[in-house]
Parts: C-alpha cells; sequence; structure tokens
C-alpha cells in the first residue's frame, strides 16, 4: 500500500470519528437550549447555587467562586464518599468512572494518552480534590484553576463538558438509586458545568499570556522564534508527514532559510574519538550538563571575581542575581534552573509540563535543606526584568501565573517522593523468589489478554522476557534514587524502541497489567501506589520520546524502503535535510537514523540515505552537499561500513565524484572530494586509507577515488619518507 493511500485511509478513519462526536455535541448543545429555558429564579432555587452558575447552563464568560446553596456542598461529599464506599476500591470507582465516560463517547478517547488504569485514579483523584474544597469557595478557584492549567492543550468544548456531565450524573444515578436525590443531582451538575466553563475560560483567557511568555523567553534566552518553535514543537520532523511541500520554494522564504547545515547544527551530536566522549557508532548520545547545572554558589562567585562581563541570557542573569540577592548556596535552584527551558516551551501542553515537574519534583527531593519556591519566583522576575526591554505589568502578571502554576505542581509533591521511595524499597525487598517469578510469568500473560497485537513485539526467549520483567522492577524504585540518570536512560530506551518501531498505545495496557500484578503480591496501598506513580511517570517519558522520535524517516527505515525515504526526505527543506537523516534529537539523546538503518539491515534504506547526503543540489546561487556534515556525524562511517555493509562502499566512494554534463572536446570536468579520505576534523592524517587496506577488497581500491588517493599521498608524501627511511640500507649495501 502506497503512503497516499495509507493517508486517505487515516483521513477517513479521521472523518468519521469526528462526524460521530460532530452528532454527539449537537445532540447536547440542543438538549442544552432545551435546558436553557428555565428562568434564572428556577434554576437557583434546583441548583441551590449563589450567583451565575446553575445545574442547567455551562458558564464559560466568567471565572469566579462557586458559592452553593445551603447544605448542597455536604450533600455532594456524602453522595461521593458513599458511591467510593460502594465500590471495592478507589481504583474500581474511577475505572467505573471511566468505562462511564468512554460508553458515553467513544470519540473522546483519542483525548486520553494515559494508560488506563492511571487515568482512571487521575479522573478519581481530580474529582476527590474540587469536591473536597466545594465548602471553600476561594481554595475551590485554586483546585480548578490548576485543573484547567493542565488541561490547557486540550479542546475543552461546551458539548463535551455536557457530555462529561451527563456520564458522571447517569453512573452515580444508576449506582445509588434513590439515594441520589434531585437535589445532589443538581449539586454535581452545577460544580461540574463550573469547572467545564473553568476549563473552556482558562484556555480562552489565557492564550494572550502564552504569546507574552512566548516572545519575551525568547529575547531572554537570546533564541530566534523558529528556534522556539521548533523547541515547542518537539517532533518537527513527524510533523511533516504526509504534507505535500514546494520544492521551488524550499528553503528560500523567512530569515535563515535555505542555509546548508553547518557543523555548528551537529555539534550537540557530533562522533569524536576521545574516549569517554565518543557516541557508540550508532549514534546515542548524552548531552553536556546545561552551566544552569553547576552549584549555583561557589561557580558564580569565582566567576564575579574574574569574569567581569555583563551576563547576556536568562542562566548567566539567574545565577548573578542569585549571588547578588544571597541565594547562591541554595543548590536546588540549579535543578530548577535545568528545567526551566522545558518548562516554559510546554507551558500549554499539559502532559510534557507535568511530567518536567514530576521528573524536577524527584531531583529537588534529594535536597536536605529547606525549599522556598518563593525565592526562585524573585530570581526569576529580577533576571526576566533585565533582559527583556519592553517589560511591563502584563509581563509581570505571565510569568508570576506561570511560575504560581508551576509552583502547585511541585508542591503537591513535595515530601511525597522520599515516603513513596521507602514504601516501594521495603516492598520490592520483600518479595521472595517465587514471588519474582509470579511478577514475571503475570505480567506478559495479564498484558496478552489486554492486548493481544502486544505478543507480536515479545518474540525473545523466556530468558530474555524474564529480564526485561525484572529490569521493569527495578527501574520503578532506580526512578526515585536516581532520577536524572533514569531520564537519560529512558530516553535512549525510548529512542531504540523507534528504530523497533513499536507502537505507542501498547503502553497503556502494559502498565495496567503491570499495576494488577502488582495488586496480587500487596495490600499496602502507599507501595502500589508508588509503583503505580513511578511506573505511569516512566511510561510518559517513552511515550514522548517515542512519538519524538517517530519521523518519516524512521519509519521509511523500518520498513526498508528506499522509495518511502527518498519521499520522506523530500519533505524536508533543503537546509535541513541532512539533518533530517543523520541526526534524531529528543532531549539529551540523538540516534543517526543512518547508523540505525545500517545496524538493522536496512540497507535499501542506507543506500538511499547515501545517495541523498552525496548530491549536489543547488537553489538559486546556494548550493547543498552533505559530504562535510556526513563525516563530521560519523567520522568513522567508513569503517563502519566495511564491517557491517560493505555492498555501500562503492555508494559512498561514487558520491564523492562528481561530474559535469557537459563535455567540451570530447572531454569533461570531474571534481574528487577526498578531504575527508586524506584528513580528520583535527587536520591530521585519516584513518580512510588503513581501513581500505584492512578490509582487502582488491575491488574496492581500484575505485578511482581511492586510486587518487593513493597515488597523491605517495607521490607527495610517502614517497620522499620512504626513501629517506630506506637511505641507510642502499649505503650499506
Amino acid at each position: 500500500m502506497s503512503i497516499e493511500e495509507e493517508d486517505v485511509q487515516e483521513l477517513a478513519g479521521e472523518a468519521e470519528v469526528m462526524e460521530g462526536e460532530e452528532a454527539l455535541e449537537e445532540e447536547a448543545l440542543e438538549g442544552e437550549q432545551d435546558e436553557t429555558q428555565a428562568t434564572p429564579e428556577e434554576e437557583q432555587q434546583t441548583s441551590g447555587t449563589q450567583g451565575t452558575y446553575s445545574a442547567k447552563v455551562v458558564n464559560d464568560q466568567i471565572f469566579e467562586e462557586l458559592v452553593l446553596g445551603p447544605g448542597i456542598a455536604e450533600e455532594v461529599q456524602n453522595v461521593w464518599r458513599t458511591f467510593i464506599s460502594s465500590a471495592e476500591s478507589r481504583e474500581a470507582a474511577g475505572e467505573a468512572i471511566y468505562a462511564a465516560l468512554f460508553d458515553a463517547a467513544p470519540s473522546l478517547q483519542s483525548l486520553f494518552k494515559t494508560p488506563r488504569a492511571v487515568m482512571a485514579m487521575r479522573f478519581m483523584n481530580g474529582l476527590n480534590q474540587i469536591i473536597c474544597a466545594l465548602t471553600d469557595p476561594k481554595e475551590l478557584k485554586v483546585v480548578v484553576e490548576t485543573l484547567g492549567f493542565q488541561h490547557l492543550d486540550l479542546e475543552v468544548t461546551i458539548p463535551r463538558v455536557i457530555i462529561f456531565r451527563d456520564a458522571i450524573v447517569d453512573l452515580l444515578q444508576v449506582e445509588l438509586g434513590s439515594r441520589f436525590t434531585s437535589k445532589t443531582r443538581d449539586g454535581w451538575c452545577t460544580f461540574l458545568n463550573y469547572a467545564g466553563g473553568a476549563y473552556i475560560y482558562v484556555r480562552v483567557t489565557y492564550a494572550e499570556r502564552l504569546r507574552i511568555l512566548a516572545t519575551s523567553w525568547a529575547m531572554a534566552t537570546k533564541k530566534s522564534q523558529d528556534e522556539l518553535d521548533e523547541q515547542v514543537n518537539a517532533e518537527g520532523v513527524a510533523e511533516a508527514e504526509g504534507r505535500e511541500v514546494d520544492g521551488e520554494n524550499l528553503g528560500t522564504s523567512g530569515e535563515g532559510a535555505g542555509q546548508p547545515v553547518t557543523a555548528a547544527v551537529l555539534a550537540s551530536a557530533k562522533d569524536t574519538k576521545t574516549k569517554g566522549k565518543g557516541m557508540g557508532w550508532l549514534g546515542f548520545k548524552k548531552g553536556a550538563a546545561l552551566a544552569g547545572q553547576e552549584v549555583l554558589g561557589s561557580s558564580a562567585e569565582k566567576e564575579g571575581s574574574t569574569n567581569t562581563s555583563v551576563p547576556t541570557t536568562y542562566d548567566e542573569m539567574f545565577q548573578f542575581n542569585s549571588a547578588v540577592m544571597g541565594f547562591g548556596t541554595h543548590t536546588w535552584m540549579s535543578e530548577v534552573l535545568a528545567s526551566f527551558d522545558t518548562i516554559v516551551c510546554n507551558v500549554s501542553n499539559s502532559y510534557r509540563l507535568q511530567e518536567e515537574c514530576d521528573v524536577l519534583s524527584l531531583r529537588m527531593a534529594k535536597y536536605k535543606g529547606a525549599i522556598n519556591l518563593a525565592e526562585y519566583k524573585a530570581v526569576m522576575l529580577a533576571s526576566l526584568r533585565s533582559l527583556v526591554k519592553d517589560w511591563s505589568s502584563q509581563h509581570e502578571i505571565a510569568w508570576s501565573w506561570l511560575w504560581e502554576n508551576v509552583e502547585r505542581m511541585i508542591k503537591a509533591l513535595m515530601g511525597k517522593p522520599a515516603v513513596q521511595e521507602r514504601a516501594l524499597a521495603s516492598f520490592l525487598s520483600s518479595l521472595d523468589d517465587g514471588a519474582l517469578g509470579l511478577v514475571r510469568r503475570e505480567v506478559y500473560a495479564q498484558f496478552f489478554a489486554l492486548a493481544p497485537a502486544g505478543q507480536d513485539f515479545f518474540k525473545q526467549s523466556t530468558t530474555r522476557l524474564h529480564f526485561i520483567a525484572d529490569k521493569l522492577v527495578s527501574m520503578t524504585l532506580e526512578m526515585y534514587k536516581e532520577p536524572k540518570k533514569m531520564v537519560e536512560d529512558i530516553s535512549a530506551l525510548g529512542l531504540r524502541h523507534v528504530g523497533y518501531g513499536i507502537p505507542t498505545d501498547l503502553f497503556g495496557p502494559f502498565v495496567t497489567a503491570c499495576v494488577k500484578v502488582i495488586r496480587m503480591l500487596t495490600d499496602d496501598d502507599a507501595a502500589e501506589e508508588s509503583f503505580r506513580w513511578s511506573l505511569n511517570l516512566i511510561s510518559r517519558i517513552l511515550t514522548r520520546v517515542i512519538n519524538e522520535g517517530s519521523t518519516i524517516v524512521m519509519k521509511a527505515i523500518n520498513v526498508n524502503s528506499g522509495k518511502m525515504l527518498k519521499k520522506a526526505v523530500a519533505c524536508a527543506p533543503r537546509g535541513k535535510r541532512a539533518l533530517w537523516v543523520l541526526n534524531v534529537q529528543v532531549g539529551t539523546q540523538s540516534i543517526s537514523p543512518l547508523m540505525w538503518a545500517i545496524e538493522t539491515g536496512s540497507l535499501d534504506a542506507a543506500r538511499a540515505i547515501i545517495i541523498d547526503l552525496l548530491t549536489i543540489r543547488a537553489d538559486r546561487d546556494r548550493y547543498y552537499y552533505g559530504m562535510d556534515i556526513l563525516f563530521e556525524r560519523h567520522w568513522n562511517i567508513i569503517q563502519r561500513l566495511c564491517l557491517d555493509a560493505p555492498g555501500l562502499l562503492p555508494t559512498l566512494l561514487d558520491g564523492l565524484i562528481w561530474r559535469s554534463r557537459i563535455t567540451e572536446n570530447g572531454q569533461r570536468r570531474v571534481n574528487y572530494y577526498i578531504k575527508h579520505l586524506v584528513v580528520d576534523s583535527d587536520w591530521g592524517f585519516a584513518k580512510a586509507i588503513e581501513w581500505f587496506t584492512e578490509f582487502g577488497d582488491p575491488k574496492i581500491v581500484c575505485h578511482p577515488i581511492l586510486s587518487l588517493v593513493t597515488d597523491m599521498v605517495w607521490g607527495r608524501v610517502a614517497y620522499r619518507t620512504f626513501l629517506y627511511g630506506k637511505a641507510w640500507f642502499l649505503f650499506t649495501l
């Protein structure tokens, strides 16, 4: 099946889903219009509310405090406790709500990207937070605003709110029967309408704040808007899938468009020959630590005595201000500083923002002293005021709003990681060999029952599967102990899963299966919750890395299709064409599609990549040729081809020769690009000839470009040195 046919089928499927969803939304709107015929007096009497919120209408025009009528809040809380106690457990109650929502609107399943077991508990926790705060309008507003902030990236609409509201209320009516009175029903509808309307209000109102944050952050970090867009859209390459691009206009519009990818672009992913700095030949690499990850105190003081340059970036200004304001010894600030760029760039992506705050809370939990998050806000605002030229009260409000929401997320977890780590460590240490054997067997049994398609991706031996299960269990504890290292390791693992072509929709059932198995082994709610939270965080990181790394180039490599790969790179701007096939970057981890193709035996795709890189392309007066970038990214490309894909050596060597199509007097011009066969990146003598000699293929060494290189090296360098070395031998004859 061609790519076009697959895209058409996908669009057709999406159209069917949208039609179903639109029908539900139309019905919901009609229902709402019918409901709104009630008079304001009737609404206030039935709902028991005071003000502009009611059980009939979803008000998304304002966001004020919700004051329920006398006894309404207590009645709602009593019903909620009754519902929880009637279920087998809180998890069962959450799964009942989850199932009710999906039965009411199957088309809304695409909104939920989290495993079922985790999403069910998220529903429970969210509803429980709101219900517990019903008696305190001020606290309720803060809770709802925080939840709305976490839903910024979701398109919450009034019809969808009505669908959710009716599904939950109908479930309670069925479960509780006569105990669910009309007064209680109105109370539930009122606060659900209030929460849904608030989500919509927050999303609409804060759009301008998001714009202010983006522009001022670009100014503070000296980033162009294009760079910020690329960072926010971490799936930048993947987003081009199925998109038609006009080749005539590529690389010619916009500031900096059409610029060739230079060595600086790939510097963070470039292979080096120094032990400890070099990557494996697959191209995996850990990024260098950010400047802000240093201890703020000693580094700032030392630099202050010798360096008088004015700070020009946010990191530099933050370190300077923290030392001046007396916070230089607060090392926890360096952890926040290291994550702050990701936080700002993903402020509208609730899943990514929550993930970063979760990881940040784990890192900050290792800090032994007192943590006052308001101190970071003070240094942050002082630094931004110095860097943003047009700073105004709107900037002050926007940045204060951002930090207040981030602070709430972090505070919600402060103190918990240490407790969860102890609970999980105690539970895992209590498992004997029999219990571990049960985990190894039941995890896969439960997973295959939930997702039979997963069997196609677990074809290893039983020993290997048991190792994976053991590693998974140990990773949940290591996530608490060494969060920074684990994020790096999980990112590298996720990029490997990109090469394996693992569907991300299998992670949800796998997490659910693991949680079910743990339930079989313990009644300790704290240990179970610790395991669930850690495993959920691991699965979210893996899912994000796979989604960001699953570019159309990697998909073409997975099926070993040169034709698909040509079509994939045709979507790329000329200036970024080489980057698409040489580097997939997710966070501080990177993988080379070219090297992955060679290792996995996808030689048709690898051949297409090499041909594409070594094709000279012109755009008016600008030329693009990927030779330099190829050898900068993989200085040992010839050695790897000699060992793993010798059939690609002629393709590589042919690409280093350019022959003119115009002949003059029976001859035509030929260019031989031999720089990287003669010298390396440090201008030392390259090992290319040595590798070809060790390879020992007489056909390859007769290639025109190798003949030229060897003759040149012999005639201009080696010949004279050889004679000098043998002169003494000649005199002694």
